[in-house]
């Protein structure tokens, strides 16, 4: 069935029009519509089994009695994740988003204390601290304040840091305070651990430290009056930032870039707990500052400048702009992961495989057609304040930690520790662990060097560590007697708060009062005692109540498997945190973060982690730690055993996809142990060239990669069979003489048939020398002259692929062989890879094994048939050869050629035609576009017009000469400024002793300059720089050398040739620092950041036109 729906959509494809006229093309149509039919038939969404809890809701749905034991909420979930498609989960999902934020008032109806929410008050602001600048007028953006004042203009402090808890429910409970149990007498009877359980479903150590960050950062109980909230309301990352202007002074640089202090973060509270909380601060703070130097890189707005460059007020007024911006980023950053990764983890989605998520920031409308309310502000109250009392997760390792710390703090028995003495003694211990400056603060007992920062190996093995540290269970008698002063406390606070009852919080939130002990917990152990204690279950006090009542068990929809009630507002406080929070809803946009920074804190659904963002936040702090594929980096929420396991069980051979460690899986692919990683840089000219001339066997491993689907259906094909044969197709492919006046034609045609008039002016026209001709290029010769692959062009309007679509795909191929340099693009990158390269040999191959059985003559070409001959010659088998194929026999012909030339299987020739074309041919328009563009520039407009003259001439060495000045274009403009290479031996190299397994980088910007800055056109070929790393496919020394002189002499002679005017006629580009050299990156117009040339329009004279 699937074969067949393919086959459908190519013949639609075919049959689409050439020009949809700026409308997104819809392809694969069937073969979507098919799976998703084949996912609802093997996981339906609603079983007979959901029956009993939809008839509950109906039942109940007006009173609060909901049984949230029938699991209606989480059967909800698991219906929209597998009807992810369809529009009816966006309407579940709407009406699911508007219950839970509707589950708290909006604003609170109580406090628990007076105070004014109209005015904006700062919790500290000394008199010596310089008040912040007044941002020009002509720069308007939202940004955050400090202490969470101003995020509602209609009621400015609500949710400010310094303001009381909210009170959601009042209580009417007549129980006397006096007659509740004692909290120590509670404590040792329901709530202290028994024994260790793990996590039912796996989850990590890291999750709960994640957790830990959420907690910090929304409460932050004042000290001496337990009424008021230090921090504010909102998912701001106060923890990091700091929840006043004093607090924020301490960890920025002020400096011009935005940027914090090394490694800092501005809440010492977290220095009293397990190290992994403050390791995931650290790369959050990492982050700001990775976030920061790329906004002031990219300069969308154009008005950022080096700080140097800068007197003391603009450098101020800068560095607020892109410290508040970067921050927007961050706060983004943090969100997302707590949708995609903590609440994913919550709802067992990462686990069962679904990169879907509740969205509840997006807009949408009520049944009344009202626009449904977002950004008006939060408020956290003491019921949810006590609900994140998560101790009983706590795992063996950390509960040794944790006893490890109070040993130190106090000289006697910790479990019997009075309040009083914990307090003083914990007060005295905090207040000498930040003693000092946020900049000098250690944790975890690692130390930072003489830069301010960590070593990455050692939060590395922080992280990894907990990542593989399974979690306690939630239950009652969980939590660990260490923390027995402290859960005294909380109960203690609990009840001066005034706090509801368990049943006042569960009709509150709409769910059925427990009728008795028993149907809390069912667990005699647990409900005998509790009923002896409180004599009544509508007497059962909250804070208790939430710890010791019955968990869930893993199932779809549930992962986490807290108590029923915690389980249930969860969702709801999460919702309102972030819907209620205007800098993650109505003020989240592109202006605001700039194009980059809105995509930057965008989840990749194609990143191999079922919908996380955490991964990527791994990936880019720690690159050297967590290698590309490292199931630690893309599921470090659940134990690596657990996932091991369930992806396993899928038996579609993904586990191959990820690296385990070496204790679930003993090959050469398992994760590396934690060491030590030194890059070692070699940037002089003869160094660079020694080590570029030693095989790279990292591209060549990915290439293997990228036919493996082919070669696992081929039993006894090996690539490295196939790529002994490869040079010599490569040879064969390339050297023709005819490919130099294919691309001059190509060329011109190309310029003729995109390019766009100008109103009233018949004497110029314009068009997109890089998208439209030079990006085209390869992509034609490839598909018309050597593969006849079905391209839709103006030569082959009934082809298949579309122009642009194919060279994005054929750009990822390269990324992922030649460009592989970010482990966070890795996965995505890789299966990209391997389906293009898949579809591209299946055609070559047909077109191999139909020219054998002389299929051509009958059949030639097969979109002149009707769809039921192309049913007819489906039921016989007959092969689809030529829907979309362009007419021109050329490329069958060289295919032909080339099996008679080589004796190669038609599928080992298939593989080699592939791996000589198609991966170099986004890196061949690269070179081209940076060419074209360096002679563009104002500064070498001499240059361009000796280009000019030599190729009008014609002369016999033309070619050779201007070579001479595309060298040097790409020598000072390189195609790659840096490689990274192991050492397959030892010696020395630029005075650095290698050895075998060294990790380098080849720094070929750096060893390009080393020769004259100036640009030498007739420079002496020993004298030359490096072109490139790599001198296969399109560019193979013959190959580039035939034919780039007639493409670049095409363009630069078209008549009155010039850039567009503005940013139109120039490519959005800049440059960063990477390992201590430049390298050159480019913006597209999603605001993504790309290896690519994206645009540049350029402007000409049109040739007239014969009759």
């Amino acid at each position: 069935m699937l074969s067949l729906a393919r086959r459908f959509d190519r013949y639609a494809a075919s049959r689409a029009p050439l020009d949809l006229d700026g409308a997104h093309p819809r392809t694969h149509v069937a073969e979507r519509t098919l799976r998703r039919l084949q996912e609802i038939i093997q996981k339906p969404a609603i079983t007979p089994a959901d029956l009993p809890a939809f008839w509950d809701a109906i039942e109940h749905a007006s009173t609060p009695g909901l049984d949230d034991r029938k699991m209606l909420l989480e059967k909800l979930l698991v219906a929209m994740s597998r009807l992810k498609d369809y529009s009816i989960s966006l309407d579940i999902q709407q009406a699911v988003i508007n219950i839970l934020y509707k589950d708290l008032p909006h604003p609170p109806n109580g406090f628990l204390c007076p105070f004014e929410m109209t005015k904006t008050l700062l919790i500290s602001q000394p008199n010596n601290l310089v008040a912040p600048p007044t941002m020009p007028k002509n720069i308007h953006y939202a940004y955050r304040a400090a202490d969470g004042s101003n995020y509602n203009p209609l009621v400015p402090g609500i949710g400010r840091a310094g303001s009381p808890y909210a009170r959601s429910v009042p209580s009417t409970n007549l129980t006397p305070r006096t007659t509740l149990p004692d909290p120590h007498l509670v404590f040792d009877t329901l709530l202290k651990r028994d024994t260790f359980t793990p996590h039912p479903d796996g989850i990590s150590s890291l999750f709960f430290a994640f957790a830990n960050l959420i907690i910090h950062d929304i409460f932050n109980t004042n000290r001496s009056d337990w009424r008021t909230n230090d921090a504010s309301s909102y998912l701001d990352l106060s923890i990091l930032y700091g929840s006043s202007e004093e607090q924020l002074s301490k960890v920025r640089t002020f400096d011009g870039s935005g940027r914090l202090m090394p490694d800092t973060f501005a809440d010492g509270r977290l220095l009293m707990m397990p190290p992994a909380s403050c390791a995931l601060l650290v790369l959050l703070s990492r982050n700001h500052n990775y976030i920061a130097q790329k906004l002031l890189d990219i300069n969308e707005f154009q008005h950022f400048k080096h700080p140097s460059e800068l007197s003391e007020d603009e450098k101020r007024i800068q560095d607020d702009e892109i410290f508040n911006r970067t921050r927007l980023v961050n706060c983004g950053y943090f969100m997302q992961i707590i949708l995609g990764d903590y609440v994913g983890a919550i709802l067992g989605l990462v686990r069962d495989g679904s990169d879907w998520r509740l969205n509840p920031l997006m807009n949408m409308r009520e049944v009344d057609h009202d626009i449904a309310v977002r950004g008006e502000g939060n408020v956290v109250s003491i019921e949810f304040n006590l609900l994140y009392r998560w101790h009983s997760t706590l795992s063996q390792q950390n509960v040794s930690w944790i006893e490890n710390e109070f040993a130190k703090v106090f000289p006697k028995d910790a479990n019997e520790a009075s309040i009083s003495a914990f307090k003083a003694e914990a007060g005295a211990a905090m207040a000498q662990r930040v003693a000092s400056p946020p900049n000098g603060w250690n944790f975890g007992g690692i130390s930072r060097g003489s830069d301010g920062r960590f070593r990455d190996v050692d939060l590395a093995r922080i992280l990894q560590s907990v990542t593989q540290d399974v979690a306690g269970a939630f239950k009652a008698r969980g939590i660990p007697e260490c923390m027995r002063v402290i859960e005294v406390m909380g109960i203690m606070q609990s009840r001066a708060w005034g706090t509801c009852s368990l049943n006042e919080f569960r009709k509150f939130m709409g769910l059925k009062p427990y009728s008795s002990f028993k149907e809390w917990n069912p667990n005699p152990k647990i409900h005998v005692p509790a009923a002896s204690l409180y004599k009544d279950i509508d007497r059962l006090e909250l804070h208790v109540g939430l710890q010791a009542e019955e968990a869930k068990t893993p199932g779809p929809g549930a992962g986490m498997c807290p108590g029923y009630t915690i389980s249930r507002a969860i969702l709801a406080d999460a919702v309102c945190l972030t819907r209620g929070d205007r800098f993650l809803t109505t003020d989240f946009t592109p202006f605001n973060l700039t194009a980059w920074g809105y995509q930057d804190c965008q989840y990749d659904h194609e990143d191999g982690s079922f919908g996380g963002m955490l991964t990527k936040l791994l990936f880019r702090t720690l690159p050297d730690h967590y290698p590309a594929g490292s199931a630690l980096a893309h599921f470090p929420f659940t134990i690596p055993e657990k996932m091991y396991t369930v992806i396993k069980a899928k038996g579609d051979g993904s586990i191959d996809n990820y690296r385990w460690p070496g204790d679930l899986i003993n090959s050469a692919e398992s994760l590396p142990p934690v060491r030590d990683h030194v890059w070692k840089v070699v940037s002089d000219l003869a160094g660079v060239k020694d080590v570029l001339g030693r095989d790279a066997t990292e591209v060549a491993k990915r290439q293997e990669i990228v036919v493996e689907p082919i070669l696992k259906k081929k039993q006894g094909l090996s690539c490295k069979k196939t790529r002994e044969k490869q040079a010599q197709v490569t040879q064969s492919i390339m050297a023709r003489d005819k490919w130099a006046q294919y691309f001059n034609d190509k060329t011109e045609r190309l310029l003729q048939a995109k390019k766009f008039d100008q109103v009233g002016n018949d004497q110029v026209c314009y068009v997109d020398i890089v998208k439209d001709v030079i990006d085209l290029l390869p992509v034609h010769w490839i598909c018309e002259e050597v593969a006849h692959l079905p391209l839709k062009s103006h030569c082959n309007p009934e082809g298949e692929w579309r122009e642009e679509d194919t060279c994005a795909q054929w750009a990822d191929v390269a990324r992922y062989i030649y460009m592989n340099f970010d482990p966070a693009n890795d996965f995505k990158l890789r299966e990209r890879s391997q389906k293009t390269a898949t579809e591209i040999i299946d055609i070559i191959r047909e077109h191999l094994n139909d020219s054998e059985r002389r299929f051509v003559s009958l059949y030639p070409t097969r979109v002149q048939m009707k769809p039921w001959l192309m049913l007819r010659q489906a039921s016989i088998g007959c092969p689809f050869e030529y829907i979309g194929i362009c007419k021109k026999p050329d490329s069958i012909e060289t295919l032909r050629g080339l099996h008679r030339e080589r004796g190669l299987s038609h599928t080992e020739l298939a593989i080699s035609v592939f791996y000589a074309t198609v991966p170099t041919a986004a890196l061949f328009s690269k070179a081209i576009a940076q060419v074209v563009d360096y002679f563009l520039a104002e500064e070498n407009q001499q240059a361009r017009k000796e280009i000019e003259k030599i190729f009008l001439k014609q002369e016999k060495d033309a070619s050779a000469k201007i070579m001479g000045y595309v060298r040097e274009a790409l020598r000072l403009n390189p195609i790659f400024a840096g490689v990274y290479r192991v050492a397959k031996g030892g010696g020395e190299i630029s005075g650095h002793h290698i050895q075998l397994g060294d990790h380098l980088f080849v720094d070929i910007a750096t060893a390009n300059n080393t020769l004259k800055p100036t640009p030498d056109y007739a420079r002496p070929t020993e004298k030359q720089g490096i072109l490139s790393p790599y001198n296969d496919g399109m560019l193979s020394p013959e190959f580039f050398e035939a034919v780039v002189p007639g493409i670049i002499g095409t363009i630069l002679t078209q008549k009155g040739l010039k850039r567009a005017e503005g940013e139109s006629g120039t490519l959005t580009k800049f440059d960063e620092k990477w390992h201590g050299t430049d390298r050159r990156e480019y913006v597209n117009i999603s605001g993504l950041v790309t290896p690519w040339p994206d645009a540049m329009i350029v402007g000409f004279e049109p040739k007239p036109t014969t009759a």
